[in-house]
């Protein structure tokens, strides 16, 4: 009778662990979030305007990404180098400007434009809706990216909830004429707003 008593118990046991393990392992199984990364990407090497013999890498565009976070909306262009010296880029002082952009599903736009100045120095601005807003801007010439930083607070369509950001384009010009352009395609043309990014966003 013990015997019996003990193996009852087993059995009991194992029939309360079984589904109390499967649901361990459903749950570890739930997916990760999706990180939104590289929105926008272009062939390298195709830097080149429309008159002949003018290439640049600094007018090559290889991506971009755009990211929120609670506080703050970061633009990010990645180029094939930031070196506009004139011993490194002959054609710089021709003049030449940048730019990456979206739509959001709540109408309106965001617009990050960088300029290339005589004598090689480069500044940054942005526009939410049509009008301008203050910016931070900087220059990593190690990765090549332009970064593009503003805060929430001055873009007040932000603080409206459930936007979701689309139509991502890049270009870069020289004297206003294109020389490299970039338009997101599906399924990378979505970015939830503070969805998860490979770009920090504060």
């Amino acid at each position: 009778m013990r015997v019996r008593s003990v193996l009852g118990a087993v059995v009991a046991l194992a029939l309360i662990v079984a589904p109390a393990t499967g649901a361990m392992a459903k749950a570890k199984a739930k997916p990760k979030p999706k990180v939104y990364c590289n929105l926008l990407t272009d062939k390298p090497g195709d830097g080149n305007w429309f008159v002949p013999g003018v290439s640049s890498s600094g007018l090559d565009i290889l991506g971009g990404d755009i990211a929120t976070g609670a506080k703050t909306m970061v633009a990010v262009l990645r180029l094939g180098s930031t070196n506009f010296s004139q011993t490194s880029d002959v054609w710089s002082n021709l003049g030449y400007s940048w730019r990456i952009g979206a739509q959001s599903t709540l109408g309106q736009t965001y617009v990050f434009n960088a300029s290339l100045h005589f004598g090689g120095s480069v500044t940054g601005s942005a526009s939410a809706g049509g009008i301008g807003v203050p910016v931070t801007f900087a220059i990593d010439k190690t990765k090549n990216t332009f970064t593009w930083t503003l805060k929430r607070s001055d873009a007040k369509n932000l603080a409206r909830p459930k936007n979701v950001f689309h139509g991502f384009y890049a270009n870069s010009y020289v004297e206003s004429s294109s020389a490299d352009s970039t338009d997101a395609t599906p399924p990378s043309d979505i970015y939830p707003d503070r969805g998860l990014s490979c770009i920090k966003a504060a």
